[in-house]
């Protein structure tokens, strides 16, 4: 049975460096110790005072359908949906492991930090369904009471940069764009809707980015075990992605055998251009040499006829002495 492995060193997102994850670490405990010291609440204050001036029906129809996007059992079902398809089967289940990892971990450090929820209490302005109600952002009694850091911004962030990774091979800039966006987005709702202040929302994204990008480290998501035996081949990676590996192959090839072809062109024309510069060389030397033997005979032709004439002028004298 022969094993072969393949990895993936070109997604950014796949191979994360260790010194990102100090960084995140950093800032984390950086935003924690703001948001225990209390400095930032006249400004949560005045974020709140102004979401409260430009509430309307409008605003909390759109929002409130925005937030529940990003509510934990979604995020689940986005999971496993990414888990049925072949090809993204191996990252669903990275996402899973992570909304659960950050779920449980979110639950038992908000009492650590003890930061409460703010102090307004949303009122939705448009009719909403009898039974509809905002997901609270933990499950478990004992953390129900506090607010950071926010569990629904850490998994969008998990959702986000994994979403990002598999959007790398498509296009960079929307995977940038959305590990970016999507939880920015949902932590304005949040704000909207008086469920949390900004330090939350900020060591949230922090926390959901730093177990995101450990987990999917460890999980070695940029690497993928192939095994074949005989004809039939038991392997960690879809007949799918083994196909798009061979294509990639395929048009590498090709696209090298252009390139020798064309060197070759080229190395013809510029070999033509050569001789073509030495037969140009060649021709003007016969040419040069076909002037001069014209010009010596010319000159030889010259010189004879003077001898010539001399001649017959020295005889007419002596003929017309005697």
């Amino acid at each position: 049975m022969n094993t072969q492995i393949y990895k993936d060193t070109v997604n950014p997102f796949w191979n994360a460096k260790i010194s990102l994850v100090f960084f995140l670490i950093i800032s984390f405990v950086i935003v924690s110790t703001i948001a225990l010291s209390g400095i930032t609440n006249n400004l949560d204050n005045s974020i709140t005072a102004y979401f409260d001036t430009i509430q309307n029906e409008t605003l909390d129809l759109i929002l409130i359908i925005i937030t529940t996007t990003s509510d934990t059992i979604n995020l689940i079902i986005a999971g496993f949906v990414l888990t049925i398809i072949k090809r993204t089967r191996r990252f669903g289940m990275i996402l899973l492991i992570s909304l659960v990892a950050i779920t449980i971990l979110v639950t038992y450090i908000k009492p650590l930090f003890g930061v409460e929820h703010p102090q307004e209490t949303f009122v939705p302005l448009v009719s909403l369904p009898e039974k509809f109600t905002l997901e609270r952002d933990s499950f478990m009694p004992l953390a129900q009471g506090y607010s950071y850091p926010s569990n629904h911004i850490a998994s969008a962030a998990a959702f986000g940069f994994i979403i990002g990774g598999l959007s790398y091979r498509y296009s960079y800039k929307f995977g940038l764009a959305f590990m970016i966006s999507f939880p920015v987005l949902i932590g304005f709702t949040k704000l909207y809707l008086f469920q949390h202040n900004l330090m939350d929302l900020i060591g949230g994204y922090l926390f959901g980015l730093t177990v995101a990008v450990l987990i999917v480290k460890g999980l070695k998501a940029n690497t993928q075990t192939l095994k074949n035996s005989g004809e039939s081949q038991d392997a960690n990676v879809t007949k799918e992605e083994e196909e798009e590996v061979g294509q990639d192959e395929e048009e590498y090839v090709k696209e090298v055998k252009e390139e020798e072809e064309q060197v070759g062109q080229d190395t013809k024309v510029i070999r033509g251009l050569n001789e073509g510069q030495q037969d140009r060389k060649l021709v003007e030397g016969e040419r040069q040499k076909l002037k001069r033997e014209v010009k010596d005979k010319a000159t030889r032709a010259t010189i004879i006829s003077k001898n010539e004439k001399k001649e017959d002028i020295d005889k007419s004298y002596k003929q017309n002495q005697v």
